[in-house]
């Protein structure tokens, strides 16, 4: 009995497949809880003189809180710190290509002739490395170890270095917050529970948590993001420390603490490609955001 395909049959696979895709995309969606949920927008700004600087395009760092999908924002406006760092790194292995690229290299140099490339040296380790196969790992080993030592012959290892990954980059900041009337206390307050709040993860149902929210991180000048200032990917909060009246056990006459002193550390979300940095290999204007094969790897849902 034959068996007859119907046009359309894979067509209707494809839909059936597009179908539990999106009720799968769909039921992700109504289960993932916002990570920032504000009634308004925040701007908070220390000191209070920094503001006309904001207004006119003096210089300062701008912290930014919100939803990623958009919507209410937390703008924190601070002076910025001397000694801003960025840190870059990326890590190599050694590999050893052992004695396979040894031995390669000894039999094209007799195979082309070249015996002359080819020393009694060569001769002794090509019988090491035989000797070493024949007689087994732990045996050959041996064989191997005592002979070389006695000839004072080693075989090349033929070592590269391979490239494994780029480390993920992380930031810290210090700021000293040194209120002059009860009204900057009362701001430095609110930036330092601002950032202890969102630091930590919210719940989301029984057992389930809602990250925290990433902060953009911006330098600005004239107005502007700031050209000549690293470009730092959204972060997350991963350490605040704060200290009350370091200096001085001097308090406002509302109770307020003179000084609040904040050191914040950042991480970047993702580990980097130069193409999320540079447009391309001749530019060296940092661009924003993250290269567009980045961004499609983005997992959904992560508002």
């Amino acid at each position: 009995m034959t068996e007859t395909v119907k046009d359309g049959d894979a067509g209707t696979d494809a839909g059936l497949l597009d179908k539990a895709q999106a009720r799968v995309d769909s039921a992700v969606k109504a289960a993932t809880a916002k990570r920032v949920e504000l009634s308004k927008n925040y701007t908070y700004t220390f000191p209070s003189n920094l503001e006309r600087q904001v207004e006119d395009g003096g210089t300062f760092m701008r912290f930014v809180i919100e939803p990623i999908g958009g919507g209410n924002k937390v703008d924190i406006n601070i002076y910025q710190p001397i000694g801003i760092t960025v840190s870059d790194g990326a890590n190599y292995q050694n590999f050893d290509l052992g004695n396979m690229a040894s031995g390669l290299d000894f039999a094209k140099n007799i195979a082309s002739g070249r015996g002359n490339n080819v020393s009694g040296s060569d001769v002794l380790a090509a019988a090491l490395i035989a000797k070493n196969s024949l007689s087994g790992k732990e045996s050959g080993f041996n064989i191997r170890s005592k002979a070389a030592l006695a000839a004072g012959v080693a075989t090349n290892p033929y070592t590269r270095t391979t490239f494994e990954t780029v480390n993920i980059r992380t930031f810290s900041f210090s700021f000293k917050l040194v209120a002059d009337d009860a009204k900057e206390a009362e701001t430095a307050k609110a930036i330092e529970r601002t950032f202890r709040k969102f630091l930590y993860p919210k719940r989301a149902g029984a057992l389930a948590l809602s990250y925290p929210p990433l902060f953009r991180i911006e330098f600005y000048t004239l107005g502007e993001i700031n050209p000549y200032m690293p470009n730092i990917k959204p972060c997350y909060l991963t350490s605040l420390e704060s200290t009350f009246n370091e200096t001085a056990n001097t308090f406002h006459s509302d109770g307020s603490p003179i000084e609040v002193n904040l050191s914040l550390g950042f991480q970047e979300e993702r580990a980097l490609l130069r193409d999320d940095l540079y447009e391309n290999d001749d530019s060296i204007d940092e661009s924003s955001g993250f290269s567009s094969i980045t961004t499609a790897q983005t997992v959904k849902g992560d508002d």
